[in-house]
């Protein structure tokens, strides 16, 4: 082999091996961060597509246990005070006769305000009625998590999705009540101050308008407005 071939052959000088070694740990870096930036969005979408599935379930049962909506001679249909909406609505299992009361609320869940839902077990006497009532009235009264969501047997609570506030108004005779014109009477049943513009409310009004108050920073902050209206009422003929 002559001088000239041997020269062709020549291999990476120190200075060169170190700069593509330089030129490698700044490519793996940025690949790093990029994957790393992937992974925390995924995750931030994850937890949002979770929490807008969660609203979107809270709404539908939210829909469904006012389409359900039973009267009875005992307790009000519907019983709302400005922190708890308390009803009385037919169980979807078991006997035709059996009764759910179940109540929508503001709590503090792991030092988070979100909507729960509470219900009762199946009831079938006036009695177990009664008592359910009171029940779903005292907890939502306790300032306690989830841990005293449950007050007895066959009871459950579930967090539905955080939230800031919530209110709400009737729809009665052509037009919608906010909710702060409505007191409890002394026989439990929902009456109206001297300045309200409708005379009076039946048990189960003809509509009823919630407004949710979603947190900043969260899947869908803002304000969210959904309105049912009674199947039984004129509104819906």
């Amino acid at each position: 082999m002559c001088l000239t071939q041997k020269q062709g052959l020549r291999g990476f000088t120190l200075i060169e091996v170190l700069v593509a070694l330089s030129l490698m740990a700044l490519l793996a870096l940025m690949s790093w961060r990029g994957l790393d930036a992937m992974l925390r969005v995924a995750q931030v979408t994850r937890v949002s597509s979770v929490r807008v599935a969660g609203l979107q379930l809270g709404l539908a049962q939210w829909v469904v246990d006012l389409d359900h909506v039973v009267e009875t001679p005992d307790v009000n249909a519907l019983d709302w005070d400005g922190h708890v909406l308390r009803m009385v609505r037919s169980s979807p299992v078991g006997s035709a006769e059996a009764l759910l009361v179940v109540a929508w609320s503001l709590r503090s869940v792991a030092g988070v305000q979100q909507w729960v839902r509470w219900q009762s077990a199946p009831l079938s006497q006036r009695n177990a009625l009664l008592n359910a009532w009171q029940q779903a009235a005292a907890w939502a009264q306790t300032t306690g998590g989830m841990d005293d969501a449950n007050t007895g047997v066959g009871d459950l609570a579930v967090a539905v999705t955080p939230l800031s506030s919530w209110q709400l108004a009737y729809y009665a005779n052509g037009q919608w009540v906010p909710s702060d014109t409505l007191v409890g009477s002394g026989s439990g049943r929902l009456a109206l101050q001297a300045n309200a513009v409708v005379a009076n409310l039946s048990d189960t009004p003809e509509g009823l308008r919630l407004l949710l108050t979603l947190p900043s920073g969260g899947a869908l902050p803002g304000r969210l407005s959904s309105d049912w209206f009674n199947p039984a009422s004129d509104v819906m003929r």
